[in-house]
């Protein structure tokens, strides 16, 4: 979606950059690194939850842009190398965006999931434990290793949401089609020559996101998203999905 809004708007001489929560990923090296300190939590082992991004780089590359007054590099990710469990491109190789910048569009799975305060976290750890089909994926991790990526998620609320004005959340009527969507991208790495995962990597992987879902989209449903205020109102656009991608309503959530 993001790449097809880049054109249009630059079609129409609006100059726009994209880019994605997905290539501030740490490097493959921090991703281990990062592993092997977390040993206990199967959350952190491979690159997706908060946590496993690089939010320092990611908040100076907004910040560059919305000055706006040099070259910013565009970070990105090879999700291909290490036989599909990704690095990030060399610097080098990064794109340089030329001001003036009129749009910036900055996409991401879990941006703009929010951290549960300890109220909060109690009430969800309580449903965990109950047998709502709604949290079954969360059921399949410890306490503690759900506490720690609700916990990564403040970094994220301090270095990113406020640089963000207006969102736009792409809702998706069942959680379970993320597998399927997945998977398209991982047919599609293949059918052009790259790396990709296995079918069973692929379930252990996105089993790994799809607690964070489940953390989050209750109270992003009631409370919204976090934005640095420039809209006063209605600054979050909420577009709900078929299984097939199709918009089939959208409201101005809050």
């Amino acid at each position: 979606m993001v790449r097809g809004l880049v054109d249009y708007l630059r079609a129409h001489k609006v100059s726009t950059v994209g880019f994605s929560l997905d290539d501030i990923y740490l490097t493959n090296a921090e991703q281990r690194n990062l592993a092997q300190t977390h040993t206990l939590n199967p959350l952190l082992q491979y690159r997706g939850q908060p946590g496993t991004h690089d939010v320092e780089l990611g908040r100076s590359t907004l910040t560059s842009l919305i000055r706006n007054t040099g070259p910013t590099a565009i970070p990105a990710y090879d999700k291909s190398r290490y036989g599909g469990y990704g690095d990030r491109v060399p610097r080098e190789q990064w794109t340089q965006a030329q001001p003036p910048v009129d749009v910036v569009l900055f996409e991401g799975w879990c941006l703009g999931f929010q951290s549960l305060d300890s109220a909060e976290f109690a009430r969800y750890i309580e449903r965990v434990h109950g047998d709502s089909v709604m949290y079954k994926y969360s059921r399949k991790f410890s306490d503690d290793n759900l506490a720690q990526v609700n916990a990564n998620l403040g970094s994220y609320e301090r270095g990113l949401y406020p640089l963000i004005d207006a969102w736009v959340w792409a809702r998706a009527e069942d959680l379970d089609v993320v597998y399927r969507w997945r998977k398209e991208q991982e047919d599609e790495l293949a059918a052009q020559g790259h790396d990709s995962l296995s079918d069973q990597q692929l379930e252990d992987f996105v089993t790994r996101f799809m607690p964070g879902y489940e953390m989050a989209m209750p109270k992003l449903d009631v409370c919204g998203f976090i934005s640095s205020g420039i809209i006063p109102e209605h600054d979050t656009l909420r577009m709900h999905l078929d299984l097939n991608r199709n918009v089939v309503a959208f409201d101005h959530q809050l």
